[in-house]
């Protein structure tokens, strides 16, 4: 009776591990249900993204050696676009007058020496009529002292009386010298002078003409209104150039110098490039901000930089000490993700794994970032896509899943 009983134990103890063998719980296979092999999610542990093929696929990751490379000296700063000082002229009447005609507009592109306004000024006529009774007055004494030189030649008249003529013929030339001076401080030309008569009707209508050729960028005129010579009708600019201003930290005044070469970008034009140098490096600090004045001279012949504009500034310096310019470790400016106050860069493990490395960045220059720790020489990081390892990576941190 009892081998019988210990006999049921054993058949009762074979039965249920076969029952176990055969459940579906059992089953620990690498298939799913339907048969197919199933992508696995990505497994994440510290500082370590894993990706499955199809998603690896997806991503379409792209990755490079760490390489070395010499850096030129350069240093990004900000700035601001300001006119040309030297290509900027304020147009003011020279005399007092009422505004007759405007003929120009804000805007407008305009050449040397084309009238902009028209004013009629009491002054003006007052002056082109003292320069005609001048002419008028030194043409008379020419020819009063021509005779009287040819009479004392025939010895009809003293040389008292010549020596005379010859005295009033020399103040009368003065006179109207002194009175065509006046004509050109006012702003007519000589030939316009010469043109000068006494049936005039609108003596004391004066053209104020352009200075310098450029774009009309203020006006303050209208007609029928008094305008007087401390007060500025126009601002003509000549945009060709233009000066953008920097301020440069005290630290990094070594590596700026004049004619140092400089890139500029601005939000407007992202994809263009505008090339200038340093023209001007201020002898003083601002004992506040600790910074020097600086001003870059920029070529702008398409006149996309506009004053006020706020720009981006690379200053390249080929002064660099030859420490400065030994190789470094780079890697390109794709790799490099920034993460809060961080930067990192994934690294590739193995053709699955990534793992995220915080670094210290450097210089930067022609697409490269120069690595001052963070990476060996032999890693090979990830230069296309990085950022969605960090979002993966991200994901993992905060507990989230991931669709596929």
């Amino acid at each position: 009776m009892i081998r019988t009983n210990a006999t049921l134990r054993v058949l009762i103890g074979a039965l249920f591990v076969a029952a176990c063998a055969s459940s579906p719980e059992g089953d620990h296979g690498e298939t799913a249900d339907d048969g197919h092999e199933q992508e696995d999610s990505p497994v994440h542990e510290e500082g370590v993204v894993e990706i499955g093929s199809e998603m690896l696929r997806r991503m379409e990751l792209r990755t490079a050696p760490v390489s070395t490379r010499v850096l030129p000296v350069q240093l990004e700063t900000t700035g601001q676009v300001d006119f040309e000082q030297n290509r900027v002229a304020h147009v003011t009447p020279r005399i007092p007058g009422r505004v007759e005609k405007v003929q120009a507009d804000l805007g407008d592109r305009v050449t040397k020496g084309q009238v902009l306004v028209i004013i009629d000024s009491i002054e003006f006529g007052r002056a082109k009529s003292e320069y005609l009774q001048a002419r008028a007055q030194a043409e008379l004494a020419r020819q009063n002292f021509e005779r009287e030189e040819g009479l004392f030649a025939e010895r009809i008249s003293s040389e008292k009386e010549m020596l005379a003529a010859k005295s009033a013929d020399l103040e009368a030339v003065a006179r109207l010298r002194n009175t065509e001076e006046v004509l050109r401080l006012h702003g007519l030309t000589d030939d316009a002078i010469q043109a000068l008569s006494y049936d005039d009707r609108q003596a004391s209508l004066l053209p104020v003409r352009a200075p310098l050729a450029g774009r009309i960028v203020e006006k303050h005129v209208s007609i029928g209104e008094l305008i007087t010579p401390d007060r500025a009708m126009f601002t003509v600019a000549d945009l060709d150039h233009v000066w953008i201003w920097i301020d440069v930290y005290e630290r990094d005044l070594g590596n700026v110098h004049l004619e140092d070469d400089v890139a500029v970008t601005v939000e407007a034009y992202p994809d263009t490039i505008f090339r200038g140098e340093v023209t001007y490096v201020s002898d003083q600090v601002d004992s506040h901000s600790r910074t020097i004045r600086a001003r870059i001279d920029v070529e702008n012949s398409e006149q996309k930089l506009r004053p006020g504009m706020f720009a981006r500034v690379v200053l390249s310096d080929p002064h660099g000490a030859a420490s400065e310019l030994a190789a470094s470790l780079v890697v390109p400016e794709g790799a490099l993700q920034r993460d809060g106050n961080r930067f990192i860069v994934f690294v590739r493990v193995s053709d699955h794994r990534f793992a995220r490395h915080e670094v210290q960045v450097g210089r930067k220059a022609d697409g490269f970032i120069e690595i001052q720790s963070g990476l060996d020489p032999a890693d090979i990081v990830v230069v296309a896509g990085a950022f969605l390892l960090r979002s993966e990576a991200s994901k993992a941190e905060m507990g989230g899943g991931h669709d596929h």
